[in-house]
């Protein structure tokens, strides 16, 4: 073939084109013979493998197309394809293969001509996954917005490309792009709806279906009936609510009161004020939906009911007086009064009532609205009695000033006295107390005098009753005792008094002097008092009648200023004129000094019993024989003073 040559005793040699080619071999040996031999070698035409296909998604069958060659002179006689998935091999020109997996698989294609020539040629064949379709949903009510989340899975190779939707209502399909958001749909009647997600991948536009049903349930129909009450009463709430197919099994009532609700099918509720109130009525049926119903419910007011009355003393009238109102939206179409003495009514508004006697009745007004709302109100009417006014006093009679002792005996049936008016009969009164003494005077010294005193008693209630006892007390007249005294005060020098009587009305007389000497007659004799002091002089006097007076006067008896001072002393202890020191009588104060002839002080005293003893020096040393000057000052009883000053003689 025009190439080089080869020395190797068995070479190998490839010929690069096909066709027919004479080899010679030449063979030396060591002497330099040669011989040589020429045969005809055929190189016969390789052919070309070669086939085409298209990627395919899983679960769909790849085909694959033979374009092997050879050359005109050459055919190919046998095809050999190996998948790559480890499955069976194909001898066919063109097979079709279906993959149960998705991956990349090198698919191989041996090509062997009638010559034995064999050329291979080798593919990778890709089998994408779909993604895999999932959504989340829930069943909705009538009118509720059904929410599907898309959950898909992206394939293993690839993403999601689009998702095609189908709500089953003959709606025309939705397409979507990434990203996926939740999507909400709304259904306009209740049923079963299929619904199907078709999920695309990038690669290919591989795709897989996913088909679930949502149901749309159907909405109750909220509805109730009531009667509008006055208050206080109940109303009975009537549901009348319905749904088709399903059923209802909840109720919530809202009174519109801000009280709890209430999940009774048929309820009663009490409101506690008058007025117009929203009630709602929310039914559920056994899937879940709602509806509601809003109505106006009223309740009437009751008349509020209000009288005043006054509690009386038997005898009296009470009147009574309707206070009752109600509001603006109302009026009230009449009243009945019930007295509670078991046969007396009244439809007046504000009447009177005479009761037949003392006692507690039950008073009742009832009153009616145009609505026929109702209400009453009953009070406790009192009829008092009347104090029964009794009183006595131990004594009645006696002598001015006359105390009489008032006490008390009234009573009353029921409840308490609580007041006293006392008037004596003397122009003078009291309301202090329930049992007192009051003091009688009279205007005569000769003859009694008679009050009429009346007490009038009042009650706890008010109710007053009195009593009148005439001439009740009688008040003897009292002497009037008097006298006089002359000189007063008197002098202890002479210490002598007269007394004239100044008495009247008397026919008796009783004297004390004050020092023990008592006479009983009519002018008693002039008195002389042994000593300096205060005496009072009483005297008491009687008439016919036994009363008495007495009369007092106080006398003095003064004393007179005295003080002697001696001329010597001998301070000898001998008990005899041992101290000097001057004596008195009616002394307060009192100061003495001691000075010598030189005007030495050399003892003080303002000590009236303590006396010089003769020692000078505060004691120390022994005064000598001599004369020595005093000096004494007192003040007396009468608080004058007094200054004495001279000599005394000290004898040894």
């Amino acid at each position: 073939d025009g190439s080089a040559f080869s020395t190797t005793q068995n070479p190998s040699h490839i010929y690069a084109n096909p066709g027919n080619y004479n080899a010679t071999l030449i063979v030396n040996n060591s002497f330099g013979c040669a011989d040589t031999i020429t045969k005809l070698v055929k190189v016969y035409y390789n052919p070309t493998a070669g086939f085409s296909f298209t990627d395919v998604c899983l679960h769909d069958t790849t085909h694959f197309i033979n374009t092997s060659s050879v050359d005109v002179n050459s055919a190919i006689a046998s095809y050999l394809w190996v998948f790559g998935d480890g499955s069976a091999t194909s001898n066919l020109i063109s097979p079709s293969h279906y993959y149960s997996s998705s991956s990349t698989f090198t698919v191989t294609l041996v090509a062997t001509t009638t010559n034995n020539c064999s050329d291979v040629a080798n593919n990778a064949v890709k089998v994408f996954d779909p993604p895999m379709p999932a959504f989340t949903f829930s069943n909705v009510c009538l009118f509720d917005t059904a929410i599907f989340i898309n959950t898909s899975i992206n394939p293993a190779s690839g993403t999601i490309s689009s998702c095609i939707w189908n709500f089953g209502n003959g709606s025309a399909p939705v397409t979507l792009s990434p990203p996926f958001a939740a999507l909400e749909f709304l259904y306009s009647t209740p049923g079963n709806y299929p619904v199907t997600l078709i999920v695309q991948s990038s690669n290919l536009g591989c795709a897989d279906t996913l088909l679930d049903t949502i149901t749309v349930y159907n909405l109750p129909t909220a509805n109730f009936g009531f009667s509008n009450v006055c208050l206080n009463q109940p109303i009975t709430f009537n549901d009348s609510s319905h749904i088709n197919s399903d059923t209802i099994s909840a109720w919530s009532w809202n009174f519109g009161d801000s009280s709890p609700l209430n999940a009774l099918q048929d309820p009663s509720h009490i409101y506690l004020s008058s007025g117009a109130n929203t009630v709602s009525l929310v039914v559920t049926s056994n899937h879940g939906c709602k509806d509601s119903a809003f109505k106006n419910s009223i309740v009437h007011p009751l008349p509020t009911v209000q009288f005043s009355k006054n509690n009386v003393c038997d005898g009296n009238s009470a009147s009574f007086i309707d206070l009752s109102g109600i509001t603006a939206t109302d009026t009230i179409q009449s009243q009945t009064w019930d007295f509670g003495d078991g046969s007396s009514f009244s439809n007046i508004q504000n009447p009177s009532h005479l009761y037949p006697s003392a006692g507690y009745y039950a008073t009742q007004l009832l009153v009616v609205s145009k609505f026929g709302c109702v209400d009453s109100l009953a009070k406790t009417t009192i009829v008092n009695p009347n104090p029964v006014v009794n009183y006595t006093a131990p004594v009645k009679a006696g002598c001015e000033t006359f105390c009489v002792n008032f006490q008390d005996s009234s009573f009353i049936l029921t409840g308490n006295n609580v007041q006293w008016s006392w008037n004596f009969g003397d122009g003078s009164s009291s309301n202090t107390s329930q049992d007192l003494f009051h003091c009688y005077l009279t205007d005569s010294v000769s003859s009694p005098q008679f009050f009429t005193p009346v007490l009038t008693v009042t009650s706890d209630s008010g109710c007053v009753g009195f009593r009148s006892k005439n001439n009740y007390v009688t008040v003897y007249p009292n002497p009037q005792a008097g006298f006089k005294v002359q000189p007063s005060p008197v002098s202890i020098i002479t210490p002598v008094v007269s007394i004239t009587d100044l008495s009247t009305g008397t026919n008796f007389w009783y004297w004390n002097f004050g020092d023990n000497d008592t006479t009983s007659k009519h002018h008693p004799p002039s008195h002389t008092y042994p000593d300096t002091g205060s005496y009072t002089i009483t005297l008491i006097t009687s008439n016919v009648y036994g009363c008495f007076d007495t009369a007092y006067q106080a006398i003095i008896v003064t004393p007179d200023f005295e003080f002697y001072i001696p001329n010597s002393f001998s301070p000898n202890d001998d008990g005899i004129n041992d101290g000097f020191l001057g004596k008195g009588v009616f002394i307060k104060e009192y100061m003495m000094t001691i000075f010598d002839r030189w005007g030495n002080l050399i003892f003080y005293s303002d000590d009236i019993n303590k006396s010089w003893n003769g020692k000078a020096n505060q004691g120390n040393e022994i005064a000598q024989a001599d004369v020595y000057v005093y000096v004494i000052e007192l003040t007396d009883f009468q608080k004058n003073t007094h200054t004495y000053r001279g000599t005394v003689n000290l004898i040894r």
